[in-house]
């Protein structure tokens, strides 16, 4: 049996009891209005409203720092390179702009972060394929995910292996960064084929696709409360477009 770092049937610590479509549809309502949004005050209220879902997911402050910090950094930066890198444009309204890209970013990135946090990749797959999408691709979409922290896991491994035999890249130079690139892409790249290998052959075992359709574990069904989420989240998303 094929299993991945951090493989877990179980929901999530503080996953919302929301249908996962619903939070799907709600992040992208979220993009929109976060995009369409064009006065910085407006925008900081909405990221208000983005911090205060992470504590209503209960997310801990300490572990969307840790998560968030580099974000943080480069939304400064994006502030920073809008203030002093434009030219011909008045200092209020380089200010007023380097604000509303930056916060835009941070809303975007932010309710991607809620959405990760409180809903599980089986979930979602499982969600998707109970609302009509053909298996196969949900199955794919559900391997892509679980593979991302088995590369993560598998590229530290390599960087540690390479530090142990004296390669610098372990060092935040320009050429740490090249051998880094140069001494991990192969390494990770040839393991990464040989579980994907591993995993064919499991999945052939089984006899994968054979039929047309599949039975499930566990039925994610939907709720009023998720319809009422997806009416809200559809009609924030299309007013944005009247009344901003």
């Amino acid at each position: 049996m094929t299993t991945f770092p951090g493989d877990s049937s179980g929901p999530l610590a503080g996953e919302v009891r929301l249908n996962p479509i619903a939070k799907l549809i709600l992040l992208v309502s979220a993009c929109i209005v976060a995009l369409r949004l064009e006065e910085p005050l407006y925008a900081l209220g909405f990221l208000g409203l983005v911090i205060f879902g992470h504590l209503l997911a209960r997310v801990k402050p300490a572990i969307l720092w840790r998560r968030t910090r580099g974000i943080l950094i480069f939304s400064l930066i994006l502030f920073a390179s809008q203030i002093l890198l434009v030219k011909n444009v008045v200092w209020e309204m380089r200010v007023a702009n380097g604000a509303l890209m930056s916060l835009r970013f941070l809303n975007i990135v932010l309710a991607s972060h809620l959405f990760v946090s409180t809903t599980g990749a089986e979930n979602l797959a499982y969600a998707l394929m109970q609302a009509g999408l053909p298996y196969r691709y949900g199955f794919a979409l559900l391997t892509t995910m679980r593979f991302v922290p088995y590369f993560r896991l598998e590229a530290n491994t390599v960087l540690q292996a390479q530090v142990a035999r004296g390669v610098e890249v372990d060092r935040p130079t320009p050429k740490a960064i090249w051998l880094m690139a140069k001494h991990t892409i192969i390494p990770v790249t040839v393991t990464s084929l040989s579980k994907v290998d591993s995993l064919a052959i499991s999945m052939e075992g089984r006899c994968f696709g054979l039929h047309p359709d599949r039975t499930y574990r566990q039925r994610i069904p939907f709720y009023w409360w998720d319809w009422a989420v997806i009416g809200t989240g559809i009609a924030v998303a299309v007013a944005s477009f009247h009344l901003i």
